[in-house]
C-alpha cells in the first residue's frame, strides 16, 4: 500500500465572502497546513488505539491505521542443534537453526563469552522458520564457550539467546557415583559403567584416574559408551572398601571424572567337605569350629538305625594368626551286607578332627539276626529287631553307646551324642529294631517306634540360617509290609520297607536307615568341618 505526498496550500482573504467560501476556492489536493500543525503534539508513546491516516494508493482512499498494525516483529529462537561443536572431528560443523519470524534476508552470528562476534562461514535461510549456518572449527575457542546465538531479520530486529553453543564438551556421565556394589571375597564380579558425549559424534572411553580397584579386578571400554569393571575379587580378612576414580574421556580428549567405591566382604566362615588346610587369616586368634564325623550305616534284615557321627562346636576355640590347621572330613559307615552275622551289622564312621578337636564316627547299627546290638560311636547304632523262632518274646536289647562326650579335654567337653534304641521282637509277626542316637536325641526303643534321634542345628556356615546336623538313623519297624520309621533331623536315614530305606544326608553326619527284610541298608552319611571367624 503506497502513502501518496499530501499538499499544502493557503486560502486568500479576497477569496472569502462574507456568505461561503468561493466553489473553486479549495483545491482537491490542497489543504491549509494549519490543519496538522496547528495540532497538539502527542508528547507520549502512541497506544495501540492511537490511529494515523494513510492515502492507500491501491484502494484510492485515505484510511486510518491503528498503531498496533504498524508495529514490526523481530524473530523468535527455538533451538540449535547440534548443541556443541566437537573440533576434534572434522574442519567444519553444520547447525540448524529453528524459530519464527525467518524473514528475507536473516542472517545469524555468533558472540562469544568477552563479546566478539563470530561469523558463520556461510548462513542459509532456508524458512521462515529455519536458518542453516556453517562454523569454522578454527573461528571457536573452547575458553570462550557457551557461545550466544544471535538472529536477525530481513528489517533489520535482531534477537540474543544466551549459552546455547558449547564447544568440546566433556562427557557427561550416566552412571551415579557412588557404591559400585558389595561382593564376597574371591567371587565373580561385573559391574557396567557409562558416560556418553553430547557431541554425540565419538565413543567415550575410560582410564583409572587415582585410587585401586580390588586386586582381579580390571577396568574395560566395552561397545558403545559402556565401560566394565570385573574379575575375581580379593580374599580379604576384614571387609574391604576401594575407593577409585575414573575419568570418561571422548574423541577430542575432553574428560569428566566420577569417584566411585567397590566392598569386597570378608568371608567369615570356610567349610571342608573334604579332609584338607585351615588357613588363618592374619588378624585372627580364635575361631568357632563345627565338627560333625561320618554317620554309622545301618543294619541289614530287620536291622537297627546307624548312629549319627559324633559333633563338637568348640566356640573361641584358639588359633594362631597366620598359621594352619590340619582338617579331617570322615566318611560315612557302610550300610551291612546280607549274609551270616555278624555281616549284617552296619559298619562305623569315620573320625572328622580339627587341630586337637575330634569328633568320633557314629555306630554302626545291629542286625536283625540274633537281635545283634548296635555299635558304640559318637552316638550309638539302634539294636537289630529280628530274633531266631525260640527267642521270640525275649527282653529287649540296648542299643549302642555314646562315646563322644567321654572323649577327653574340648572333644569331649563341646562334643555331643546319644546312644541308640533297643531292639526287641514282642511276636513272630512283630519286629522293633532301635533308632541310632542323634547329637541332640537318643533313638528310640523299637516297641515307641524306631526312630533315629534329632540332631542340632546350628547357623555357623551363614550366620543366619539354622542347619540340623548328625541326626540318628531309623530302624525297621513293625508288622509286614512294616511302617516306615524317619531318620532324625540332621540329616538321618529312615527305615522300613526295601524301596523306604535310606542313606545318611551327605555332610551332615546322619546314620543310616534300617531295612525290615534283608535288602541293602543305607549307608552312613560323610561329616562335615566348618569354621568361622570374627563375628
Amino acid at each position: 500500500m503506497a502513502i501518496s505526498k499530501m499538499k499544502t496550500g493557503s486560502i486568500t482573504d479576497s477569496a472569502v465572502n462574507t456568505d461561503k467560501l468561493a466553489p473553486g476556492s479549495v483545491g482537491s489536493t490542497d489543504l491549509s497546513a494549519t490543519v496538522i500543525s496547528g495540532q497538539a503534539e502527542l508528547s507520549e508513546t502512541a497506544a495501540d488505539t492511537d490511529f494515523t491516516i494513510i492515502y492507500d494508493t491501491s484502494a484510492g482512499t485515505l484510511k486510518k491505521v491503528l498503531r498496533s498494525n504498524l508495529k514490526q516483529a523481530g524473530p523468535t529462537f527455538s533451538s540449535i542443534s547440534p548443541t556443541n561443536v566437537d573440533t576434534g572431528v572434522g574442519a567444519t560443523t553444520s547447525l540448524t537453526i529453528t524459530g519464527t519470524g525467518f524473514t528475507a534476508g536473516s542472517n545469524a552470528r555468533l558472540v562469544d563469552n568477552s563479546g566478539k562476534i563470530v561469523e558463520f562461514t556461510t548462513v542459509t535461510r532456508n524458512s521462515t522458520t529455519q536458518i542453516t549456518a556453517v562454523v569454522t572449527h578454527s573461528d571457536l575457542d573452547t575458553a570462550q564457550s557457551p557461545y550466544d546465538i544471535q538472529v536477525t531479520n530481513g528489517e533489520g530486529i535482531s534477537i540474543l539467546s544466551a549459552n546455547q553453543l558449547d564447544v568440546n564438551a566433556a562427557p557427561i556421565w550416566i552412571t551415579s557415583a557412588g557404591s559400585l556394589g558389595t561382593e564376597s571375597q574371591n567371587t565373580a564380579f561385573s559391574v557396567d559403567i557409562q558416560a556418553y558425549d553430547p557431541d554425540s559424534t565419538s565413543i567415550v572411553s575410560y582410564e583409572l584416574q587415582s585410587g585401586t580397584l580390588p586386586a582381579g579386578l580390571t577396568l574395560s571400554s566395552g561397545s558403545g559408551d559402556i565401560g566394565t569393571i570385573s574379575g575375581t575379587t580379593p580374599s580379604v580378612d576384614d571387609d574391604t572398601t576401594y575407593n577409585f576414580t575414573i575419568r570418561a574421556l571422548d574423541a577430542a580428549s575432553n574428560t569428566t571424572s566420577r569417584s566411585f567405591s567397590i566392598t569386597v566382604e570378608a568371608v567369615r566362615f570356610q567349610v571342608f567337605t573334604s579332609s584338607g588346610t585351615f588357613s588363618v587369616p592374619a588378624s585372627v586368634s580364635s575361631v568357632d569350629v563345627l565338627v560333625v564325623a561320618g554317620g554309622g550305616g545301618g543294619g541289614n534284615d530287620g536291622g537297627g538305625g546307624g548312629g549319627a557321627g559324633g559333633l563338637i562346636y568348640r566356640p573361641g576355640f584358639p588359633v594362631t594368626p597366620s598359621g594352619t590347621v590340619s582338617v579331617t572330613v570322615g566318611d560315612g559307615g557302610a550300610g551291612a551286607l546280607g549274609g551270616p552275622q555278624p555281616a549284617k551289622v552296619g559298619g562305623d564312621g569315620q573320625d572328622s578332627v580339627f587341630g586337637t578337636l575330634t569328633a568320633k564316627g557314629g555306630g554302626g547299627a545291629g542286625g536283625g539276626d540274633c537281635f545283634q546290638a548296635g555299635r558304640p560311636g559318637g552316638s550309638g547304632g539302634g539294636t537289630g529287631g529280628n530274633l531266631p523262632a525260640g527267642q521270640i518274646g525275649g527282653s529287649a536289647v540296648a542299643g549302642g553307646s555314646a562315646i563322644q562326650p567321654t572323649q577327653p579335654g574340648d572333644s569331649g567337653a563341646y562334643g555331643f551324642g546319644n546312644p541308640g534304641g533297643e531292639g526287641q521282637r514282642p511276636s513272630n509277626l512283630n519286629q522293633y529294631a532301635g533308632g541310632g542316637g542323634g547329637a541332640a536325641v537318643s533313638g528310640q526303643p523299637g516297641p515307641d517306634g524306631s526312630d533315629g534321634g534329632n540332631g542340632k542345628a546350628y547357623t555357623i556356615a551363614d550366620g543366619t540360617t539354622p542347619v540340623y546336623y548328625a541326626g540318628g538313623g531309623a530302624g525297621s519297624h513293625g508288622v509286614s509290609p512294616y511302617t516306615p520309621a524317619c531318620g532324625g533331623q540332621g540329616g538321618g536315614g529312615n527305615g522300613g520297607s526295601g524301596p523306604n530305606v535310606t542313606s545318611g544326608t551327605a555332610n551332615r553326619g546322619g546314620g543310616g536307615g534300617g531295612p525290615s527284610s534283608t535288602c541293602y541298608p543305607g549307608s552312613g552319611g560323610k561329616g562335615i568341618v566348618i569354621v568361622r571367624w570374627g563375628v
